[in-house]
């Protein structure tokens, strides 16, 4: 168990301190996820090179309110748990799903126990993950190489309950896609190489919406209205150091705050925080909304 240290000065840095399981702070965080019921942010650390085999990455569990975190909650090479590069995680029902490479791993969300994988064919960089309203799982492929040259494989898989893995489209006019949200109207991806955000339906077929002034797209979540009207996106690209924002008629602007290497976004719904991963700083940090 570590405490943190949290600051609020309208964006909030957390990072653990003490103990002694090593330096402070994560170690490449890729993605944050709020679980709503356990009211927990769940951390994954890739702890090396995205794309090793190395056995060494981890899910940290943190309390929201910097009091304390769980930093190995899920932990590569222990009790039975294999994870190399964990990257984006989603949940559904009492199972968490995390994106590892080539391999969607299964945990129980509760108590972090695995649940077995789905082995996703011909993949070579799984990167985020996504609940479909229908109860299938969707995850990305960005299609790199360990060399981080295009891999070719760009694509969006679906794993339905049976944990039979499909391609719901594949093409590298995906344009290595990212980050991912499923809602009633279809999945909507942001693009690394491209800078696109469009949106994909059942079929598979692609509508374009935007195209963010940068490119390097990477984290994607939907942030509704506080009173439940209106609502915005949230993207954000390493390559314009940012946090985009636009909304349903189209607007885009860059929230004022630089950020390094901003990976995949979490937002806590309870308390209206968007939740940054630094890739490269091994902390995140928290950019409270209106």
């Amino acid at each position: 168990m570590r405490s943190t240290s949290i600051a609020l000065v309208g964006l909030v840095a957390l990072a653990a301190c003490g103990g002694g399981e090593g330096p402070p702070g994560f170690d490449t965080p890729e993605s944050v996820l709020y679980l709503a019921d356990a009211d927990v942010w769940l951390v994954s650390n890739i702890h090396g090179a995205p794309a090793a085999k190395d056995g060494n990455g981890y899910i940290a569990r943190v309390q929201p309110d910097g009091t304390s975190m769980r930093r190995h909650w899920i932990q590569g090479g222990t009790n039975g748990v294999t994870l190399h590069a964990p990257k984006g995680m989603a949940v559904v029902g009492d199972t968490l799903w995390v994106a590892d490479i080539d391999t969607v791993r299964k945990f129980d969300v509760h108590t972090g126990a695995p649940r077995g994988e789905v082995a996703v064919p011909g993949a070579t960089f799984l990167n985020d993950v996504a609940a479909g309203p229908e109860g299938a799982v969707y995850v990305t492929d960005s299609g790199f190489t360990p060399e981080f040259a295009a891999s070719g494989t760009d694509a969006i898989w679906r794993i339905a309950a049976d944990g039979s893995a499909t391609a719901l489209v594949k093409s590298p006019d995906l344009g290595q896609p990212n980050g991912l949200v499923a809602r009633d109207g279809g999945l909507y991806v942001v693009g690394w190489r491209d800078g696109a955000i469009y949106q994909v339906d059942s079929r598979g077929t692609r509508t374009d919406l935007l195209k963010a002034p940068a490119a390097q797209l990477d984290g994607l979540v939907r942030v509704d209205g506080a009173d439940g009207a209106g609502g915005a996106w949230y993207v954000s690209s390493w390559a314009g150091k940012c946090i985009y924002r636009f909304d349903a008629k189209g607007g885009m602007q860059a929230l004022p705050r630089s950020f390094e290497q901003p990976a995949d976004l979490g937002f806590d719904g309870k308390r209206r925080r968007l939740l940054v991963p630094l890739f490269g700083q091994d902390r995140v940090e928290i950019l409270p909304l209106p």
